[in-house]
């Protein structure tokens, strides 16, 4: 999230270069230098990023750019602070001869040269400390790990999802519908899509009703080719010669092979909107029922690919989600009646998300089965999921969506969590707090929105990307309240924590101690009843 930080700053400066210009004459070079500062190191971010965990120099050299990033933003804040007030003052004129705009601009420029020459020193040692590019392969096989992560919790246990089958099932096997059809199941990270599509693709009626049912892992980075290679090896044989054809002479051969078939293809995991796109004519239309069935969490892929609504996956209800820790706990047993309330209130904590609910069930099942054991999760199990070394899947998964997100959605995104928990967030507040943090821009090929109208719609993309829940709607349609699953809420609040971008509290001595220890962060949410101390924390 760093780059995210640095980025933020780096746009502050061409702010205030390009609308302060005339306050700038005399010192316009440092300020040119000190944008080229800044960019060099946006750019060892981006070369950097997703190394940060593994290399605990390169963890170190970011937890320093994106302190400098901070002390370079407080500054600029305080000199546009001192320029609107003079203004306000209607000395501008006088005052410009007076304010020294050099001393200021230099106090910033100052804050950057150390962070700059170790990035420098980084790039010419870079083999010596081993800090290289992500090879394809590591991509590949960190990619097949988080595939067979997501696989083991989603299809590990099946609970529920019976209403949602039989609707599917009606759907794709109406012979009203003879033309083929696109239908996607969306839904956040975690809820079961998956599962659900993996039922339904194991279902006897569902395999004696296609001749042919292949199932596809999508994932963020996909090759089209290998997709289609799949397909041709579940559909017929594939040569040599087939392997030596380009992509579109294997679409050809796709098309053929379906060519009068009612064929059934899962597509599962899908990210990126224009995935349909790349592939859609490998897929005949006869007329004949076929179908192809999608999960994402991405309502925009599902709106490019179909016109037919997409199935939105609800959490699972109350009873539904006992049944799950039940079965990840106690293995088919009975759970003990002294365990059974404690247990029910375990459960409804997980607010329905089955990912949830898994890995609370792992977590238990190695635990001894006393009240006194499972007491120490009421009011902690997100604490648990999020933090448990066991639980990194857990995370793992849930984070996914985050770095998909573009960067210009991630901050406002982390921002939404410093609401208490369980509380609905009134749409037009939030927006108004984006703007004002300084977090949303007016393109150049967007002069007809202001910077309300881009607010709304990065608040739509969120949560059309499964990100954010809408909890009620105004009378014109638009959003009016929203909420964020819990389990999200404390991912992005330990991501922020540890990235200084804001810290959330809710025992106001523990904010003592924190500031204290010079933990200091660059927001501070205190929430809870108890906030009289606040003004005498130092």
């Amino acid at each position: 999230m760093a780059d995210v930080v640095v980025s933020f700053a780096l746009e502050n400066l061409k702010t205030l270069l390009i609308h302060e210009a005339n306050l700038f004459r005399r010192v316009k070079d440092d300020v040119n230098l000190l944008q080229d500062d800044f960019g060099i190191m946006d750019a060892f971010l981006k070369d950097s990023e997703g190394k940060g965990d593994d290399h605990y120099l390169v963890k170190e050299l970011i937890n320093q750019i994106r302190d400098t990033a901070f002390d370079a933003e407080d500054v600029i804040n305080t000199y546009m602070a001192q320029v609107i007030k003079q203004r306000r003052r209607n000395l501008l004129l006088k005052l410009l001869h007076c304010f020294d705009h050099a001393a200021v601009l230099h106090h910033v420029a100052e804050k950057t040269p150390s962070a700059k020459r170790k990035i420098e020193n980084i790039y010419a040692n870079k083999t010596i400390f081993g800090i290289e590019a992500q090879s394809h392969a590591d991509e590949e096989a960190e990619q097949s790990l988080q595939q067979q992560r997501r696989r083991n919790i989603e299809e590990e246990d099946v609970v529920g999802f019976g209403d949602d089958t039989a609707k599917l099932v009606d759907q794709l096997l109406d012979q009203g519908r003879l033309q083929r059809e696109v239908i996607s199941i969306i839904g956040m990270g975690g809820l079961g899509k998956t599962t659900l599509a993996r039922k339904i693709y194991n279902n006897s009626v569902i395999k004696n009703h296609f001749d042919h049912c292949v199932w596809v892992n999508v994932s963020q980075e996909y090759k089209t080719r290998m997709l289609i290679l799949d397909i041709l090896k579940c559909v017929g044989q594939v040569s040599d010669e087939t392997n030596k054809m380009s992509d579109e002479q294997l679409k050809g051969e796709l098309r053929e092979k379906l060519k009068g078939k009612r064929y059934f293809v899962v597509m599962d995991d899908v990210w990126k909107p224009q995935f349909w796109d790349e592939i859609r004519t490998c897929f005949p239309n006869d007329s004949n029922g076929s179908r192809i069935l999608i999960t994402s969490r991405e309502k925009e892929v599902a709106s490019n690919a179909s016109s037919t609504p997409p199935y939105f996956l609800p959490f699972l209800d109350e009873e539904a989600s006992w049944e799950l820790l039940c079965k990840k706990v106690f293995r088919g047993e009975k759970c003990p009646s002294n365990l059974e309330s404690l247990g029910r209130q375990l459960a409804e904590s997980c607010k329905g998300l089955p990912l949830s609910i898994v890995v609370l069930g792992g977590i238990l099942a190695n635990k001894e089965k006393r009240h006194q054991t499972w007491s120490n999760f009421i009011g902690n199990v997100n604490w648990f999921l999020i933090n448990d070394d066991d639980s990194k899947r857990c995370s793992d998964i849930l984070a996914l969506s985050y770095n998909h997100l573009p960067r210009k959605l991630r901050l406002c995104f982390l921002y939404v969590c410093v609401f208490p928990e369980d509380f609905l967030i009134p749409a037009r507040e939030l927006i108004q707090l984006w703007v004002a943090e300084g977090f949303i821009s007016v393109q150049n090929g967007r002069r007809n929105m202001d910077e309300i109208d881009v607010a709304e719609n990065y608040l739509e993309k969120l949560i059309d990307r499964s990100l954010i829940q809408i909890a009620s709607r105004r009378s014109d349609g638009g959003v009016k309240s929203c909420r964020i699953h819990d389990l999200l809420r404390d991912l992005c609040i330990k991501m922020s924590s540890q990235e200084k971008f804001y810290e959330v509290h809710v025992n106001s001595a523990y904010v003592r101690r924190s500031l204290n220890n010079r933990r200091i962060p660059r927001r501070l949410s205190i929430q809870g009843s108890r906030t009289a101390s606040i003004s005498k924390i130092p």
